[in-house]
């Protein structure tokens, strides 16, 4: 063989070494950039599922707040409606104590006009007799409609209004 030949092989060689060489390093960067591109579609996949996440707790955390505020709701709710059965209770309670508070107060009415007749039959500058002290202290224990009624009723003739029972000195 020829030196000539045996160049032309050898440089054959190399080229189809050089070729290869090639073709191995495009391929690892065609690698390399599947590689990297994969990586890069993950990770905008973790963002997404990242930003799914936080969404979905938003969502959970305001569905638990409006259960927080219908459950304070409801509990206001009861609350006033315990409010107005305590009122009801309340109302019912002072409604029967009333009669009781005017009994009491007649009572007491009727004791103090007894006081005030058992005074004046026993002072003695209290002029006539008993009975017309009587008279005169029955008009503010009988109370402001008896009053109004014994006017209307003693209206003498001149329009001056009195007890005839009283004496002119009185009036």
């Amino acid at each position: 063989m020829d030196t000539s030949v045996l160049i032309w092989v050898i440089v054959g060689i190399l080229v189809v070494a050089l070729i290869v060489v090639v073709v191995i390093m495009l391929s690892r960067r065609r690698s390399d950039h599947a590689r990297q591109a994969q990586h890069d579609k993950a990770e905008k996949l973790r963002v997404e599922a990242r930003q799914a996440e936080l969404a979905a707790q938003e969502r959970e955390a305001k569905a638990a707040q409006v259960r927080a505020d219908s459950a304070s709701a409801a509990a206001t709710a009861e609350q006033a409606k315990a409010r107005a059965s305590q009122a009801e209770v309340d109302a019912a309670r002072l409604a029967d104590s009333v009669g009781e508070h005017d009994a009491d107060a007649a009572k007491h009415r009727q004791e103090q006009a007894e006081a005030l007749r058992k005074a004046d039959e026993i002072d003695p500058a209290v002029p006539g007799d008993a009975a017309r002290g009587n008279v005169a202290r029955g008009d503010a224990a009988r109370g402001d409609a008896a009053r109004n009624e014994d006017d209307v009723h003693n209206t003498a003739s001149d329009g001056v209004t009195g007890d005839p029972r009283r004496g002119a000195s009185d009036r």
